[in-house]
């Protein structure tokens, strides 16, 4: 079982030391959430919290570029988004920008993808809100084409443009997908699509059935990563339960070891301590 930390809003106060040490004390991956903007007059609701979401004054940065500081500082730390909105991008930059990041990172990113829930957020970038479940489908299967492929051109529904090469191709020939949701659209997508699935918060039991969802839909065989949240800081009987139920990577808000407090000191004395008593323990 793996085990990863989510993080959003991104503050780089706390996340460049965290990351740090949660590369020297073996956690697996970090998890930032994205959005590019946030409209003043949205009406849109988060639709796993129940409320409106992050208010504009949040402070943005760019996931993809703020894990590139982060690869020049750690080893082994799997960089995860939760989730990139590749429907608001052309596909071929986000293929540059993405193909950039896996290398300098030595191919440890794993891209989650998902269709997006905030309306507003498309509409003020002109991208048309009802078609991003089929843009986000054409944008993943350009960018695979120009991992793969030494000359690619493409007449879509969305994109069309002549030959081009494209390189360097990712290390390992491509990128690992997980695709994000728990619509029925976005269980389709992650089955047909998708290197994986991310979920949102679950139990075992909810994430024993999603598994049992996924394995029915997908109509090939082969690798699929399940990745779920849990909404409190798991024991090891939860990271056991967990794994029995068929998820392979569990993860939860690095907010929650500091205890309530907001400082630095307070995250990373519950790093080590859940890194101390979980952790290490897993497979032993």
């Amino acid at each position: 079982m793996k085990v990863g930390l989510t993080v959003f809003p991104i503050n780089p106060t706390f996340l460049f030391p965290l990351a740090r040490r949660v590369d020297e004390l073996g956690y697996e991956s970090i998890w930032v959430g994205e959005h590019v903007v946030i409209p003043a007059q949205g009406q849109s609701e988060h639709p796993y919290g129940g409320g409106p979401g992050p208010l504009p004054t949040t402070p943005l940065y760019d996931p993809l570029l703020t894990y590139a500081f982060i690869a020049a500082q750690t080893q082994r730390l799997k960089l995860g988004t939760s989730v990139y909105l590749l429907a608001l991008r052309h596909p071929i930059m986000a293929a540059r920008l993405i193909t950039t990041l896996d290398r300098i990172s030595g191919g440890r990113l794993l891209l989650g993808l998902g269709a997006g829930w905030l309306k507003e957020e498309f509409e003020v970038q002109d991208v048309p809100w009802g078609h991003r479940g089929p843009r986000l489908d054409e944008n993943i299967a350009v960018m695979r084409r120009l991992w793969k492929e030494d000359r690619v051109a493409h007449h879509g529904r969305f994109y069309r443009f002549d030959e081009v090469g494209f390189a360097p191709k990712p290390l390992q020939g491509t990128v690992p997908i997980l695709i994000g949701g728990e619509t029925p659209p976005a269980l389709r997508r992650a089955a047909r699509t998708g290197d994986g699935w991310l979920g949102v918060t679950h139990t075992p039991e909810s994430a024993a059935q999603r598994v049992q969802e996924l394995k029915v839909m997908r109509e090939t065989a082969g690798p699929f990563e399940i990745t779920v949240t849990s909404e409190s800081i798991p024991t090891i009987d939860d990271v056991h339960r967990f794994r029995d139920a068929g998820v392979h990577r569990l993860t939860f808000g690095g907010r929650l070891l500091s205890g309530g407090q907001k400082t630095v000191e307070a995250m990373l004395s519950g790093l080590e301590r859940f890194a101390d008593e979980i952790i290490r323990k897993i497979d032993a």
